[in-house]
């Protein structure tokens, strides 16, 4: 038997042995509504109205959008 052939006989054993013994990643955690940074509004605080344009310190959000997770449904790595 050639010496390549055992050569490469034992590199595939030891990439099947290095496969199975890798770590398994851990899924991301989903993203709430405090890991947003959106300037808010709180109540009681007053709303400014602005002419022009200027440049805002803190500026106020009132509303933006709806904020919802959706389970992705997919699988990495399908076409179609």
């Amino acid at each position: 038997m050639p010496n390549w052939f055992i050569q490469l006989a034992v590199a595939i054993i030891f990439s099947f042995i290095a496969f199975m013994l890798r770590p398994t990643p851990k899924p991301p955690k989903a993203a709430t509504l405090a890991d947003v940074k959106i300037p808010i509004t709180k109540e009681g605080e007053e709303v400014g109205k602005i002419y022009g344009t200027v440049w805002l310190r803190s500026p106020q959000v009132h509303w933006y959008g709806d904020f919802k997770t959706r389970p992705i449904k997919s699988e990495v790595g399908k076409k179609g």
